[in-house]
């Protein structure tokens, strides 16, 4: 009988006891997560060191506060300017779920060469109009359209061929009134002059599919090892046989450029041919070729440039971003570049932490770990206020032969201003 009470005593206490610990664990709030969202460029890093920059953020975090306690997300590819970092975000945070608290971003280098979204810039502050386009990519024979109106306006012997007179009847006459100089634009008459391959008879042979990729990655081989003869022969047999893939103009200007700067003009020409073979495709790498010649060299080059931009920019008004923002940025003058395009990033990261101290997040800005001219310029503007700035490691501390270090101990950074503020 004893036995039996006891029993009983026995499993109500367990009961009991049992039930306190399940409601005194299920009563005790659970711990917030912190959020933290990485955005990036990794113009310098790479997209591989991008990603094992926040890897070992993340397992700084883990260390020091265990598993549960630090969520690291990054997103990031190269060559991602500040506006597309300022969309993201606003994508980012938009989202009712978000329970972000830190936003950090290592941007602003590659605006110097993605003009994507500069012109949206220059808009919003009324220092941009846009132009309407004159030709349509949906015209018939747009590709002929577009090259025989700028063959007109360069004047080249191009404007006499049999198709393109019957969509420009105009350009024969004006030729023998204009004489055989290209029409000044600008202030400026060109020197490189498009060969127009576009309006030419010979111009439908095909390759094979498999062979060209393989040769194409042969030559880029060639052209990343240095090895640029190699690469200019097996392109140029490339081109005999598919005279209207942009990509190979693509790689021969970028070979030039590489190679010596006394080929600038074979460059700048190879850009041109590429886009007026194929300009109505926004992802033609050409454009891009254009752009990163634009914003890095200056005298006649640049003059050059201009001079095709603002003629393509004529036919084809708002559809291409990178003609876009060379004739809105207009100037030979390389500093006067520099200048205007600093002034489009410190308003996008601006932008960014308005909008972050809307939604209660802290917004970080990250010095390039390697040598990059925005670094400079975003650490005295970022001096004073909100935003937190977040130096590069010392690089007297670091081997340069030992890459994988600068990740590390670019993480290390990261990692001690945001535990500080976790600790506010």
């Amino acid at each position: 009988m004893i036995r039996n009470a006891f029993k009983v005593m026995f499993f109500f206490v367990f009961v009991t006891a049992f039930c306190c610990v399940v409601y005194g664990a299920a009563a005790q709030p659970k711990q917030k997560k912190t959020e933290i969202f990485c955005v990036g460029d990794s113009i310098v890093l790479g997209n591989k060191g991008s990603y094992i920059y926040s890897d070992l953020l993340q397992m700084l975090f883990d260390k020091k506060y265990g598993t549960s306690r630090v969520s690291v997300y990054n997103y990031s590819f190269f060559d991602m300017n500040t506006t597309q970092c300022l969309r993201l975000i606003t994508d980012l945070l938009s989202k009712p779920d978000s329970n972000t608290e830190f936003i950090v971003i290592m941007a602003g280098e590659a605006n110097y060469y993605n003009l994507s979204g500069f012109t949206d810039h220059l808009f919003s502050i009324g220092l941009y109009k846009p132009q309407n386009a004159f030709i349509s990519e949906n015209d018939i024979d747009s590709v002929k359209k577009l090259n025989t109106g700028v063959a007109s306006i360069y004047n080249s012997p191009a404007a006499y061929s049999k198709k393109a007179s019957l969509y420009y009847a105009f350009s024969s006459a004006y030729r023998s009134i204009a004489g055989s100089s290209p029409k000044e634009v600008g202030g400026y008459v060109p020197k490189v002059i498009p060969s127009f391959l576009a309006l030419s008879e010979d111009n439908l042979r095909n390759a094979d599919h498999v062979s060209f990729g393989s040769r194409y990655k042969m030559a880029w081989g060639f052209i990343n090892a240095g090895k640029f003869k190699e690469a200019e022969a097996v392109l140029k047999e490339m081109l005999r046989n598919k005279p209207l893939d942009s990509s190979l103009y693509y790689a021969l200007g970028s070979l030039y450029l590489m190679e010596d700067n006394l080929r600038i003009s074979e460059a700048l020409k190879m850009f041109q041919e590429g886009i007026l073979i194929n300009p109505f495709d926004k992802a033609n790498q050409c454009y891009k070729g254009l752009s990163v010649m634009y914003m890095t060299y200056d005298g006649r080059i640049i003059s050059e440039i201009l001079y095709f931009a603002r003629v393509m920019k004529s036919y084809l008004g708002e559809r291409i971003p990178e003609i876009n923002s060379i004739t809105a940025i207009n100037t030979n003058d390389y500093d006067a570049k520099v200048r205007m395009v600093n002034d489009w990033i410190i308003r996008d990261i601006k932008e960014i932490d308005s909008l972050c101290k809307k939604k209660s997040v802290q917004l970080l800005v990250v010095e390039y770990p390697l040598n990059a001219k925005v670094s400079a310029f975003l650490r005295d503007a970022l001096s004073y206020g909100s935003i937190i700035f977040v130096d590069k490691p010392d690089s007297t501390n670091i081997d340069p032969s030992q890459s994988g270090s600068i990740y590390a101990e670019t993480a290390k950074n990261v990692m001690e201003v945001i535990d500080q503020q976790i600790k506010k």
